[in-house]
């Protein structure tokens, strides 16, 4: 499985182009009643490396289940959660709840693609937590990396900040789930049309 290393170039694909940094929330697997774990993925962009220190902090991560983050093994990479994240920018219109844990990914591996870029895009994933919430929400997002394209100041840091999906009470259909409703709308729909169309024709 891919991971956020980064440190080993075969352990990871290559994905299109991208100017920074980008989280998404890959899949919600259900471990049984009240826990489920939210499987995360990202980009980061061709002008981003990473240095010791660098990080990525999901926000409000909703009825977290102590002890469940995860890189997937990745010993570059030190979870954490905090209830209050220092030094970071929020998306204009999000709040940190200091109620709320926030998972924390902090890059702790040597120094990788931090000089001579812009390089291709590097997809990686393998970040997860469990939650006792299967409903989702937006919530933010942000990321500390490095800059190596020496038009932009290799060496130095970099934010990005975005939104993403977070456990949330409430069932809130997922994309799949969206698809699945509306054909089975549609396939009722055009049942119901030609029943009708029966109807006046044997009238």
């Amino acid at each position: 499985m891919k991971k956020w290393v980064l440190a080993a170039a075969a352990a990871v694909a290559f994905a299109g182009p991208a100017s920074a940094a980008v989280i998404t929330l890959q899949s919600i697997t259900t471990n049984g009643p009240g826990n489920f774990t939210f499987n995360y993925q990202g980009t980061l962009g061709p002008d981003e490396g990473l240095r010791s220190g660098d990080r990525l902090v999901i926000f409000d991560f909703a009825g977290y289940i102590p002890g469940s983050i995860s890189a997937d093994g990745n010993t570059n990479v030190a979870v954490s959660v905090e209830n209050t994240s220092t030094n970071v920018i929020l998306t204009p219109g999000q709040n940190d709840d200091p109620n709320i844990p926030n998972l924390v990914f902090t890059y702790t591996g040597p120094e990788f693609r931090n000089t001579g870029g812009p390089f291709t895009a590097l997809d990686f994933n393998g970040l997860s937590a469990r939650s006792t919430l299967g409903g989702t929400k937006f919530d933010a997002f942000f990321t500390l990396t490095t800059k190596n394209n020496p038009l932009a100041e290799q060496n130095t840091a970099a934010y990005q900040v975005g939104t993403v999906r977070v456990p949330a009470a409430g069932a809130v259909p997922e994309p799949a789930t969206w698809a699945m409703m509306l054909g089975g709308f549609g396939l009722l729909g055009a049942a119901s049309r030609r029943r009708n169309r029966a109807v006046r024709v044997t009238a």
